[in-house]
């Protein structure tokens, strides 16, 4: 496993030759820890924020409609900063993940270019989730606790770059289970297992 991660991580820009399915599926494990790592250290910040807003409001005698309406406020104030870096955070592990996929590709004898259709799934997905990130806080910080309703429709589009992502991780899925082609082929030799 520390093979396969070392592997991938001296390669990050070659897109040439092969890796087999271990080596790349071990990558991709540790990209997902990593993503998943990342994305809990910058949303602890936020939470910790609220809660400390919902303890202090309710020790003040803050209403249930108050508080929702506090936390949604608080919420609406880091989670741009939140999302921000979680994109980034997502951008750069789909960057060091297009060399790997490359190469399973290649292993499949499959052309390369196939993995520039998650990438800009990915992409894309992001670009509509900043472009949409200020009506999703303009509808959280106004949101009233007897209208839920807006602030769901201020997030469908946010939904729809999340099934862009989806889309894309999907893609990488079924090429990456993809069975190797036996024996050398036009993309070199069969890989040696790591």
């Amino acid at each position: 496993m520390l093979g396969a991660i070392r592997h991938n991580l001296g390669n990050l820009t070659n897109f040439a030759g092969r890796d087999g399915r271990s080596t790349f599926w071990f990558y991709v494990l540790f990209i997902v820890i990593v993503q998943f790592v990342a994305g809990l250290l910058i949303s602890l910040p936020m939470m910790g924020g609220v809660a400390r807003d919902a303890f202090d409001a309710v020790r003040q005698g803050a209403s249930e409609a108050e508080l929702q309406k506090q936390m949604f406020a608080t919420m609406s104030g880091t989670m741009r900063t939140t999302m921000i870096l979680s994109m980034a955070v997502a951008l750069i592990c789909a960057l060091g993940l297009v060399a790997a996929f490359v190469r399973r590709l290649h292993d499949s004898n499959r052309p390369g270019w196939i993995a520039a259709i998650p990438f800009l799934l990915v992409l894309a997905a992001q670009s509509i989730s900043m472009a949409n990130m200020d009506a999703v806080f303009e509808a959280m910080a106004s949101m009233d606790a007897s209208n839920p309703a807006a602030a769901l429709e201020a997030q469908q589009p946010l939904l729809a770059a999340s099934a862009l992502s989806w889309i894309g991780y999907l893609i990488v899925i079924v090429f990456g289970v993809w069975p190797s082609s036996d024996g050398d082929n036009r993309y070199g030799p069969e890989p040696d297992h790591l």
